[in-house]
């Protein structure tokens, strides 16, 4: 190869090299910025704390995750509202029944008092574990409840009548 082909092989692998920097650059930088989206203040900590501490809270619930299935995303308003002594749950359900009630919607929905509710920490003390046991007409719930500092959820429902299932989402006012 002559001298002109020499310089021009080495201008190309200047520039390859330069737009694999800007590139790798670029995406160090998108990273960052979308790592600073999560952010937990002491207020909002705080809270969520009280919120915990008072049985007053609902997890809007955005996915969920049948015990043999794919997760799904939730287009419809889905909730478990934990007002003091009693809990309201509106979700669906996706899994198998072993029996069902006649003429029912094939969710979970019910407006039942608590037993048994205990509240801890959780083991990286960056949020809580909440349990407790509703009694419905049409069947007996047992729910494990996470809530994240940053505002997260995720709960399992499990059932006498039904599969485990799982949900994922936030706690809203």
């Amino acid at each position: 190869m002559d001298k002109s082909g020499q310089s021009f092989m080495f201008y190309l692998k200047k520039i390859y090299t330069m737009k694999v920097s800007i590139g790798l650059l670029a995406g160090m930088t998108l990273l960052l910025v979308s790592c600073s989206g999560v952010k937990t203040t002491p207020e909002s900590v705080l809270s969520l704390s009280q919120k915990v501490e008072a049985k007053n809270f609902t997890v809007k619930a955005q996915y969920a995750q049948p015990l043999s299935g794919k997760q799904i995303f939730l287009t419809s308003e889905y909730s478990l509202t934990v007002k003091k002594d009693s809990v309201e749950a509106i979700l669906p359900y996706f899994g198998v029944a072993y029996s069902a009630p006649y003429g029912g919607d094939g969710g979970i929905r019910f407006n039942e008092p608590i037993t048994d509710y205990s509240v801890m920490p959780n083991k990286k003390n960056n949020g809580w574990k909440i349990q407790f046991k509703v009694k419905a007409p049409e069947d007996f719930y047992e729910i494990f409840l996470n809530i994240y500092n940053d505002g997260s959820a995720n709960f399992t429902v499990n059932s006498n009548r039904r599969q485990s299932i799982s949900f994922m989402g936030e706690v809203k006012n």
